[in-house]
């Protein structure tokens, strides 16, 4: 292996500048957008920083803001944010919140309603369970960030001696740097890049969802709210093979129940070759449709949506990392996955947030283990990059498998109590950060 010392201009503390600077040697993250993908890009960022390791940040949106919005669970990974975050801002993670006026335990439980009868089936056990509002927990991270929005890649090219690696954007832009990671999400450039269109394509399941976002009168917010088992989320497996979610999206005005957002679906199953062709109108008709088979609090919070509110299908599917056929070259060190750039995973066991996080904490490790030694060689990049992926596949292609299996056995009333969620709780195994 080539082991020529990588000796471009250093930028020292510089950690975001303008896409034509000269230094190369540097970290370029590509995606810092939505859902966990802006989480992993920002995470990852922020802990480089820390570090004192040059990077810049590239997003084809052009602006943080993004008209769907939605919810995320931390639980185990907030400890690999801890190392990645400063203090001063990490401590912003309780606000962050879908109601930062309920106090985050030190330990929480998910119910498992029985959505025929209202039964308590369980409750699965976590450590402290942060559910964060998607833009406060972006806003969160983006501080002392700079972005370069509006940067969508089209393609990577790779110096002859292994130096350099090269991103370039449809805009005719484009930057040089020692090795770039990208976080840009489940239907990744990146990835098609790297694998090739047909192999990077996700896999659907045999599941779909419609998500739904809803305002109501006050008297009915706190009807939703003030249920038996738990005043932000809960979950319903149905013996008809559906399963349902309610949880409080937004809940900052604690006056005014009635400004309250709920999130809510239910998930049924679909052919995994079925294309969708429902308009908005007839999703929200479908989903009224189901939640009558369903008991109180998600008969009601259907019932109450309005038949004009806007929603969002989503096809059940995934990319398992560890497949053969999805393996990648990295390049000596010089390009990896991170987030669900490398594992979109189905949601149900509510485990995507906190693998990107890991990532994030992974992948950081791996670079500061040559980086700050002076002038890092090849091969020492190559096998730091090369131990990350070795960790990051193993432990989230078990997770896109468990999180598969996990989907279909709450759709299958004999198999629920057989699944990966009830059987193993919220923690993975080895999660520890050192």
């Amino acid at each position: 292996m080539n082991t020529t010392p990588m000796n471009g201009e250093n930028n020292g503390s510089e950690h975001t500048s303008s896409s034509n600077v000269r230094g190369r040697r540097k970290v370029l993250i590509i995606g810092a957008g939505k859902c966990s993908v802006g989480s992993t890009g920002l995470a990852l960022a922020q802990g480089l920083k820390k570090a004192g390791i040059p990077f810049l940040i590239f997003e084809k949106d052009e602006t943080p803001v993004r008209e769907r919005n939605w919810s995320m669970g931390l639980h185990w990974g907030f400890e690999p944010l801890q190392y990645l975050m400063p203090t001063e801002i990490l401590t912003q993670v309780e606000q962050a919140q879908v109601d930062p006026h309920v106090p985050t335990k030190d330990s929480d439980r998910l119910p498992l309603i029985n959505g025929e009868t209202g039964a308590l089936i369980t409750e699965i056990k976590s450590s402290k369970f942060y559910r964060l509002r998607r833009d406060k927990f972006r806003a969160m991270l983006l501080q002392g960030l700079d972005v370069q929005w509006g940067k969508s890649l089209s393609e990577i090219v790779y110096s002859p001696a292994g130096e350099r690696v090269t991103a370039k954007f449809t805009d005719g832009s484009e930057v040089i740097g020692s090795m770039l990671i990208a976080t840009d999400g489940p239907h990744s450039m990146t990835r098609s890049l790297l694998v090739g269109e047909k192999a990077a394509r996700v896999t659907p399941i045999d599941f779909a969802s419609t998500m739904c976002f809803t305002q109501h009168t006050r008297e009915h917010a706190l009807f939703l709210r003030v249920q038996p088992h738990h005043p932000l989320y809960q979950v319903a497996p149905h013996p008809n093979g559906y399963c349902a979610w309610l949880s409080l999206h937004d809940g900052d005005d604690i006056e005014h129940p009635e400004n309250w957002t709920f999130f809510h679906y239910i998930s049924f199953p679909e052919p995994r070759d079925y294309v969708n062709m429902r308009t908005m109108r007839e999703q929200v008709a479908h989903q009224k449709e189901l939640a009558r088979q369903f008991v109180d609090p998600w008969r009601s919070v259907f019932e109450w949506m309005p038949e004009d509110s806007k929603v969002w299908y989503s096809k059940l599917r995934n990319w398992d990392p560890s497949l053969p056929e999805h393996k990648w070259n990295n390049r000596q060190g010089r390009v990896t996955l991170a987030g669900d750039a490398a594992h979109p995973m189905t949601f149900q066991r509510g485990q995507g947030l906190n693998h990107a996080i890991k990532d994030a904490y992974t992948a950081c490790k791996a670079i500061e283990s040559f980086w700050n030694q002076g002038d890092f060689t090849i091969e020492q990049r190559a096998v730091a990059i090369q131990t990350y992926e070795e960790e990051m596949i193993a432990r989230t292609g078990e997770e896109v498998r468990l999180s598969e299996e996990n989907s279909v056995k709450v759709h299958n009333w004999d198999d629920l109590m057989q699944s990966p969620t009830i059987i193993k709780g919220m923690k993975v195994e080895d999660q520890n950060v050192r």
